[in-house]
């Protein structure tokens, strides 16, 4: 049996303490001061906690895609995007209030209430915790780290501590973050009481720092667009805002609207071999944390179009899967890519693509109301729109534009992708010789100080963007 030494134990007189040698080797190999020259450092790896990735300026800024001068902004769009698709799940009309006033930023929908259980998620900074980012389809954001991100801004922005509270199902979760100096990792206290006051819906109020309140105001003229931009984009949204007491109410045009929502299954065709085998080790992971393991069938018939019998029963058969686990297509560690792509060849050949028109479509008769209540001339709007499907996968691209008699106006764009207005115009950056928005606009003498409204916007379940915040669309 190997000795065990103790390194504290007191050094007797005549005899080097244990790792001397060693470390006298060591100093004999570092090369010594002489001349005035500084000796030689030796870098130590310092090992920091991946939770820090939320809490400092820099990199909240790179998982938001925004300055801290935006994040009121982000708050609004991450949660009124959560709260839209809460409703539409649900098979509610939505009614969200946007309140802001000394307290902070309040967002509450009318939706079925977040559990408690995904709340507990949110609180684990070291993984991601979202029902959008596996899968391919036309979601709002979908940048899988929202809620994450809106608990760490008003800690980051205090410099140490920040609050949030969220109400749901007759409970109130307070939830406080504090960076330690020393450790400089999240520690989280969540306490819950009562709220009678929120039986149904989610209320979230993000309290702002007041050592920050100038960026608040400073994003007020950006906040009030944008929410008002969902209306732009979101027929069937009722809308409340409430800044400091200045309160608007926007009614739905068409509470009934339907479009695509977050329930539907998605489709085959909109899925590359990347992008489904993200999905697979996702499904595997989450069945190793709940001791369950699907079959490929199970896996197979979550899909639109392959929730028949008949349907599953040939992609097993082309694929040669029946029986087989997902937890079986792992090999050395990953994945066989050979393997699924059959899953994926099998599951496309096996169904039809999805129609634009299913996605759902604004509509000119929305639009132009919207301009019109805007105060635009009615003989000045126009309206065009593009649809097709390119290699499986549908899309949609509405424009409108709107002159506005007044010589006070500028210019306004509403422009967003899969119903969620972009803080900065999501068409700014259309890749290497391609026309940005900006750029057409001014090829048509249309300046930032010209009364005229531009809208936007594209619907495609597998849009690509060039920041991790999803600020641009390639």
């Amino acid at each position: 049996m190997k000795r065990i030494v103790n390194d504290d134990r007191p050094v007797r007189k005549g005899k080097a303490p244990p790792g001397a040698n060693a470390k006298a080797r060591s100093k004999a190999r570092r090369p010594a001061a002489k001349d005035g020259k500084e000796t030689r450092l030796d870098r130590v790896a310092f090992v920091t906690s991946r939770r820090l990735d939320f809490f400092s300026e820099k990199e909240l800024t790179a998982q938001t895609g925004h300055q801290k001068s935006d994040w009121p902004l982000v708050i609004l769009k991450e949660l009124v995007d959560n709260g839209l698709d809460a409703c539409e799940e649900a098979g509610i009309a939505p009614e969200i209030v946007v309140t802001v006033n000394e307290e902070g930023i309040t967002i509450a929908d009318n939706g079925p209430g977040i559990p408690a259980e995904t709340i507990e998620g949110f609180l684990d900074f070291g993984v991601r915790t979202s029902s959008r980012e596996a899968y391919v389809a036309p979601d709002r954001g979908a940048q899988g780290n929202a809620m994450k991100t809106i608990l760490a801004i008003p800690s980051v922005l205090d410099g140490s501590r920040g609050q949030v509270e969220i109400a749901a199902a007759g409970v109130r979760h307070r939830i406080i973050l504090n960076v330690g100096d020393l450790t400089q990792d999240p520690a989280p206290v969540h306490t819950t009481a009562t709220a009678p006051d929120v039986k149904t819906g989610t209320c979230i109020t993000v309290h702002w720092p007041g050592s920050s309140c100038s960026i608040l105001e400073g994003a007020r003229e950006r906040f009030l667009q944008i929410a008002d931009d969902y209306t732009w984009l979101n027929p069937h949204l009722d809308l409340t805002v409430d800044w400091f007491g200045e309160r608007c109410h926007i009614a739905p045009l068409d509470p009934g609207w339907n479009k695509w929502t977050p329930d539907k299954p998605t489709c085959p065709h909109w899925y590359d071999l990347e992008q489904l085998e993200r999905l697979i080790r996702a499904y595997i992971m989450h069945d190793r944390q709940h001791d369950s393991d699907r079959t490929v069938r199970e896996f197979v018939s979550e899909f639109g179009g392959l929730s028949g019998t008949a349907k599953q029963k040939a992609v097993l058969a082309d694929t040669k899967l029946a029986g087989i686990h997902l937890s079986g297509l792992v090999r050395d560690g990953d994945l066989a890519h050979a393997v699924t792509a059959r899953i994926l060849k099998a599951m496309q050949r096996h169904t039809k693509p999805v129609g634009p028109a299913k996605l759902g479509i604004i509509g000119k008769v929305h639009l132009m109301q919207r301009f019109e209540a805007a105060g635009c001339e009615r003989d000045s709007f126009v309206y065009a729109k593009a649809s097709d499907t390119t290699n499986g996968v549908p899309w949609i691209i509405e424009a409108a534009f709107g002159w506005i008699d007044s010589a006070t106006e500028c210019r306004r764009l509403v422009t967003g992708v899969n119903w969620s207005p972009g803080i900065i115009n999501p068409f700014r950056k259309l890749g290497p010789g391609g026309l940005s928005c900006d750029t057409l606009l001014a090829d048509q003498y249309v300046d930032a100080y010209d009364p005229v409204i531009v809208v936007l916007h594209m619907t495609c379940p597998r849009a690509s963007y060039t920041d991790r915040g999803k600020s641009a669309v390639v």
